[in-house]
């Protein structure tokens, strides 16, 4: 009965400890595949920013926003089919916004995704599966779930941070990206550059 009680007791600290162990890289893993999906939100829109040119007209805007009392900003620009669109097929000019929305109209979980729109009402080449008539776009998500979003818009000018960006004349020199996966998370925070905004128009 000894030997058999500290053998139980020797199989229940192995099983706690293994379990502690995998409870750990579990942990770890998820970390690591959260941060990955986030860096690759990030290069997407550093890549973006890279490819606006100075000369193009409202091809940059932010707008801040809540949603259910968290930050849910959005920042628009226009592109056409490649990296932008994350699709070749499609021809014209679109309006990409990076934004969150609930996943659908029952959800109250959101995820992180674009919306994509046609700057020419003549050409639907993407499915226009949601909005209403008028503003009728195609949305692709990227990462699901993300709770909020906060974007800030760096001012040379002023040297000030900006939750706002409608000056289609300037860039910004930084923008700053928050995410959090979760209520309660502490924030996943990038700086992007945008190259535009050192060269003259």
């Amino acid at each position: 009965m000894l030997a058999l009680m500290i053998t139980s007791m020797v199989v229940l600290s192995l099983y706690r400890f293994v379990s502690t162990h995998l409870m750990t890289i579990n942990a770890s893993v998820e970390l690591g595949e959260e941060r990955a999906t986030v860096d690759n939100v990030v290069r997407y829109l550093q890549t973006q920013m890279n490819a606006l040119q100075p000369s193009d007209d409202s091809a940059l805007i932010g707008q801040p926003f809540k949603f259910r009392g968290l930050a849910s900003d959005e920042i628009s620009w226009t592109c056409s089919a490649g990296s932008g669109l994350l699709t070749t097929a499609a021809p014209g000019d679109f309006k990409v916004t990076l934004a969150l929305q609930p996943v659908d109209e029952r959800s109250t979980e959101t995820e992180l995704g674009i919306r994509r729109q046609p700057v020419s009402a003549n050409k639907a080449p993407l499915n226009l599966n949601r909005g209403g008539a008028g503003g009728r776009y195609d949305w692709l998500p990227l990462v699901r779930p993300m709770a909020a979003v906060e974007i800030r818009y760096f001012d040379q000018g002023g040297n000030t941070w900006k939750d706002t960006w409608n000056d289609p004349k300037q860039r910004p020199a930084l923008i700053r990206l928050r995410l959090w996966k979760h209520t309660g998370d502490a924030p996943l925070e990038a700086m992007i550059r945008v190259p535009s905004s050192q060269l003259a128009r």
